[in-house]
């Protein structure tokens, strides 16, 4: 199968930290029509990383065919779309086979921090809107 989009990986230059389900579709994992094959499906993802990283430095890969790609922002959400940052989310888990690795990958939830951010409203906030309008239906008198 030829796959565009996505980058090979050279696996000589990185340790397996976990390995995951070969991709068995007809159609690259790339494909926009493929999206739902990836969806909350974290089975397929291998986790690598550098011989001499350490876990921050961990990415995911897909293994199609005998060569492992790396995955797209846009498959990343698809795959850990399931996942929330709640409060004291920690990103590193224990392996399945002994081992530490990340719960999702680095860009994503620096992505994920970033939309979170915005939905992230201070209480200060409200407490300075609550006085402002209380101010002006006092000063108004619309009681």
């Amino acid at each position: 199968m030829r796959v565009q989009g996505m980058k090979p990986v050279n696996m000589e230059e990185m340790t397996l930290i976990h390995s995951g389900d070969g991709w068995i579709h007809d159609q690259p994992p790339c494909n926009k029509q493929m999206i739902r094959y990836l969806e909350r499906n974290e089975g397929i993802v291998s986790w690598i990383q550098p011989k001499s990283g350490g876990v921050n430095d961990q990415f995911p890969v897909i293994r199609v065919g005998n060569k492992h790609y790396t995955l797209s922002l846009r498959m990343m959400k698809a795959i850990w779309r399931h996942v929330r940052l709640k409060k004291g989310f920690v990103n590193i888990e224990k392996a399945p086979f002994g081992g530490m690795k990340l719960k999702i990958p680095s860009l994503l939830f620096i992505e994920k921090m970033r939309t979170q951010s915005r939905f992230n409203v201070s209480i200060l906030f409200h407490s300075i809107t609550y006085a402002y309008a209380s101010f002006f239906i006092w000063i108004y008198g619309l009681y």
